[in-house]
């Protein structure tokens, strides 16, 4: 057979146009080798950078070896190969995502209720209280003071909630224990949870179930509160899950508190479900007629004893309201969570801008007989006595006027500070180690009893900060230049006036009898104040300022 004859077999084949290349390489085309080096050349000099670096233009950054070091991963092998990490018989691996601890609840963001108008209010017993207490003190009080002291405790204040007009539906109360919703349905959940409140129509009862039958050999378990809740296929789960989402954790959407339920195998559980089903409620209806030797109406599941509630009672047990007190006192359940926390804003604002509390408490404690006025920088003021200012025909005597004359030349004095001016403490030996300092003299306690009696009548004011300051600075009304032109006037007038008629009006000649009758009580004032005073109260004052006093060396001295 000749060459010819036999098939040519090429050396080489062309695949190029298969293309079974990468896309640079098919690219290149038919570019020469020399123009392929050229293009490519210098590129193993050039630092090598990975895809984030390229992507920041930046560095390799080098491992936890240093250049050119070890590269270890996470689980501590050298070369990502895990390393020495033990894995014994019994190793299960980590804890799988299912099994851990179910996360804590959450808070959701709470819509409050509008079309409110929220009001904080004084309780009646904390205004009796505070009024009998400034009764019995005799000192005068801030009215920002007494604000703070009714916010400090939940019994001593209340908040009151009016629908405005624009509000087309009211809110609903329970009158038997003063919860307020925003909703009927709220509040009745509400007392269905509350035995206290239906003990009344519905007694509760328990009673010996059969154990269940059949085997189980897992439970549903709250993932929140641990509760268990039963077997996913028994009748009762899907009860006991809405039951407890219901009373507990209504906030929260159904699918997903479902969602946080979780499944035990253990035998523990299991016979706690057994132990809750071998356990029942029976609820016996105190308000139906029974015949003699029946039975009374009773229902034995809660759906049933719920609907009974609803179909006969719940009309009178919700009322809606357009206006409704609500006591500090409450607590989360008895509220609908929105409002709630809209009364709680209320009260701490309440707490930084006491202006509008005060003057409520203002008018509460007026209506009790107290006086308000304003001192100190426009303060308001509350005392069981009306300042005044001190006539310049009232005589005192020596002590007292020592004691007005103290308040004159210091305004503002403190009490154990004028105690010591005007009746100054005799240096006597140092106490024995062991006894207690000695009390005040005789001689300080009746310028305490006299410094109460100014303060009875109003010439000064005693104030609880025990700082003591004149009733009324100045001269009294009736002395002032207009007052004096106007009597001057008067005078003018009666005496062109007939004589008959003005004895009639000869009224002024008895002052200087009062004077007089003035100047006798002021020279004796022990006796003319010491029932009025308070003896004990005045004596404990007494010896607290002594003790002032003897712990203030400077001062005494």
């Amino acid at each position: 057979m000749s060459d010819e004859s036999k098939p040519s077999t090429p050396s080489t084949l062309d695949l190029s146009s298969l293309r079974f290349m990468p896309n640079w390489v098919s690219d290149l085309g038919s570019a020469s080798p020399a123009s392929i080096v050229s293009k490519y050349a210098g590129r193993d000099d050039e630092p090598r950078r990975d895809r984030g670096d390229r992507d920041r233009g930046g560095p390799r950054r080098p491992g936890p070896g240093g250049p050119g070091g070890e590269r270890r991963d996470f689980r501590g092998g050298a070369g990502g190969g895990g390393g020495d990490r033990p894995r014994g018989a019994g190793f299960k691996g980590g804890p799988r995502r299912d099994d851990r601890a179910p996360r804590a609840e959450e808070p959701r963001p709470v819509a409050l209720p509008t079309g409110l108008k929220i009001t904080v209010e004084p309780e009646d017993k904390a205004l009796e209280m505070l009024s009998q207490h400034i009764k019995t003190q005799g000192r005068a009080f801030s009215l920002f003071d007494a604000a703070r002291l009714v916010l400090a405790g939940p019994e001593r204040h209340r908040v009151k909630v009016e629908c405005e007009a624009e509000r087309l539906v009211g809110l609903f109360q329970v009158p038997s224990d003063g919860s307020l919703f925003e909703t009927r349905e709220e509040a009745l959940r509400h007392l269905l949870k509350n035995a206290t409140a239906l003990a009344e129509l519905y007694r509760e009862e328990q009673i010996e179930l059969e154990e269940p039958k059949g085997v189980f050999t897992s439970v549903a378990v709250c993932g929140m509160s641990s509760e268990v809740l039963g077997p996913p296929s028994h009748h009762s789960f899907q009860t006991a899950l809405k039951r407890l989402h219901n009373e507990r954790y209504s906030s929260i959407p159904f699918e997903d508190y479902r969602r946080r339920v979780r499944t035990e195998t253990g035998e523990e559980f299991i016979n706690q479900w057994k132990d809750q089903q071998r356990k029942g409620t029976r609820w016996v209806y105190l308000k139906s007629e029974v015949a003699e030797g029946a039975e009374p109406l009773s229902f034995s599941s809660r759906a049933e004893f719920e609907a009974h509630f609803r179909a006969n009672h719940a009309d009178a047990s919700v009322i809606e309201t357009r206006e409704a007190i609500v006591h500090a006192t409450v607590t989360r359940e008895q509220l609908s969570p929105g409002l709630g926390r809209l009364l709680r804003r209320h009260i701490e604002e309440a707490k930084k801008h006491l202006f509008e509390l005060s003057q409520k408490i203002a008018h509460g404690l007026e209506r009790r007989g107290l006086k308000l006025f304003k001192r100190r920088s426009g303060k308001m003021f509350v005392s069981r006595v009306k300042p005044r200012a001190i006539d310049p025909g009232v005589v005192f005597s020596e002590r007292v006027g020592a004691i007005v004359n103290a308040i004159k030349a210091e305004p503002g004095i403190e009490v154990a500070k004028l105690v010591e001016t005007v009746s100054p403490t005799v240096a006597a030996e140092a106490p024995v180690e062991g006894q207690s300092p000695p009390g005040p003299s005789e001689e300080q306690m009746s310028v305490m009893r006299d410094l109460h009696w100014l303060a009875e009548e109003g010439y000064v004011i005693l104030y609880s900060d025990n700082v003591v300051f004149l009733g009324v600075q100045g001269e009294p009304p009736q002395h002032t230049p207009a007052a004096k032109a106007e009597a001057g006037a008067t005078a003018e007038a009666l005496a062109e006036t007939p004589v008959a008629e003005s004895e009639e009006q000869a009224e002024p000649a008895v002052q200087p009898a009062a004077s007089e009758e003035v100047v006798a009580e002021a020279a004796e004032p022990e006796a003319s104040f010491s029932q009025e005073a308070n003896e004990p109260a005045v004596e404990a004052e007494a010896s607290a300022a002594a003790e002032e006093i003897a712990s203030e060396p400077e001062v005494a001295s």
